[in-house]
């Protein structure tokens, strides 16, 4: 059914969270590259409550940009180093860039890249962080604060919360029960060391409920090169440093993050929870108006059910400043067995409705993942 399909194994899905007024001089770097497209969400960021007294003081959650793009491998150095000298994302908390080997991107009436002749001038001198793994939780509405805030009580960086829907175990029920579950979703995203990853991992699954029954899942996928400088406290101008590198110093002290969650955080004795491993996330980039017929075409075919968030495409012949709303698209994602790719792919490309529109699906490792299981 991919007859009609380009693919390619070389490709990392590169994700930018940085606040709107960077994201336009990041979006218009990135097409000079040659990034055919880049697909603008819509996310806030978390920040740990602080407190006065007995008194907490409520914090006002930074609006960010999530912008996400798809890169050649022998492109990748350059774009990143672009990126971070253009958003400042090497400085302390501005902003995280991050990238995910894809295992394989099929695409129909669009490009991914093209290649433009660009010199590489950019002089900036960054570490990347590796040996990074991002956690995805999508969880009912209104519940993200809480495991976001756990999360960060245990070591993370501040996560990233979007806005979508989602089909799955709603969409089995009859009518009335139907009513009792809220489409709408929120998506976590963080992305911490591997070594806390487990740990992090078991926190949001406890303080989410994500073991019961409607509540959520939670899954892992491998970062391989990234720079997280996300904002988790407001800033106090009376002191000469901000919290963020303060905790940045440390790190690099450290040579981890280990030492975040150190007396910060009981430890969460849990039963023994049956994983779901060594499955694959699967994206699926399509117009605006055909995330639903695209989720039922999936969850017929074999997937457990799927997330969808909105975002709009800028492609290489325009810029962010020309953004008008007018290339809308849905990104649906779902994690689901290597033995139920093919046929999930089949389903949705078969789709009539889908036949001369621009189309993307990449496929990720998504070594571990929970939900509910009865």
């Amino acid at each position: 059914m991919l007859t009609n399909y380009k693919n390619s194994r070389n490709y990392y899905w590169v994700i930018v969270a940085v606040d709107s007024e960077k994201s336009k001089k990041i979006i218009d770097s990135a097409l000079q590259l040659g990034v055919a497209h880049v697909f603008i969400g819509k996310g806030r960021g978390v920040l740990r409550k602080n407190k006065i007294g007995f008194v907490t003081v409520p914090s006002v959650s930074p609006l960010y940009d999530v912008l996400n793009l798809l890169v050649p491998k022998e492109n990748l150095n350059l774009v990143m180093r672009t990126l971070i000298h253009e958003g400042h994302l090497n400085h302390f908390g501005a902003g995280s860039i991050y990238a995910t080997r894809i295992q394989e991107v099929w695409y129909s009436n669009t490009e991914l890249f093209s290649d433009i002749n660009v010199t590489d001038n950019v002089v900036i001198d960054v570490e990347m962080q590796k040996d990074l793994i991002a956690i995805n939780c999508v969880c009912q509405l209104n519940h993200a604060e809480e495991s976001a805030q756990r999360a960060m009580l245990a070591g993370s960086a501040s996560p990233t919360v979007s806005f979508g829907y989602g089909h799955g175990i709603r969409d089995m029920l009859g009518f009335f029960l139907q009513l009792t579950i809220n489409p709408k979703k929120e998506f976590i995203e963080l992305v911490v060391g591997a070594a806390e990853a487990e740990r992090i991992f078991e926190i949001m699954v406890s303080h989410g409920h994500l073991d019961k029954p409607a509540m959520g899942f939670i899954s892992m996928r491998p970062v391989e090169i990234g720079l997280i400088n996300m904002m988790s406290y407001q800033n106090n101008s009376e002191y000469p440093a901000t919290m963020e590198q303060i905790i940045k110093a440390i790190d690099q002290l450290q040579g981890n993050t280990k030492w975040r969650s150190s007396g910060t955080i009981k430890t969460i004795h849990t039963p023994t929870r049956k994983k779901l491993l060594n499955l694959v996330s699967l994206n699926c980039i399509v117009n605006r108006g055909f995330g639903d017929i695209c989720s039922m075409a999936a969850m017929e075919a074999g997937a457990g059910g799927t997330s969808t968030c909105f975002a709009n495409a800028v492609p290489i012949a325009k810029h962010a400043s020309s953004l008008d709303g007018s290339d809308e698209r849905e990104i649906i994602n779902m994690t689901i067995p290597e033995n139920a790719v093919k046929p999930v792919i089949d389903a949705m490309v078969s789709l009539k409705e889908l036949e001369g529109t621009p189309v993307v699906l990449y496929t990720c490792p998504a070594p571990k993942a929970l939900t509910y299981l009865p």
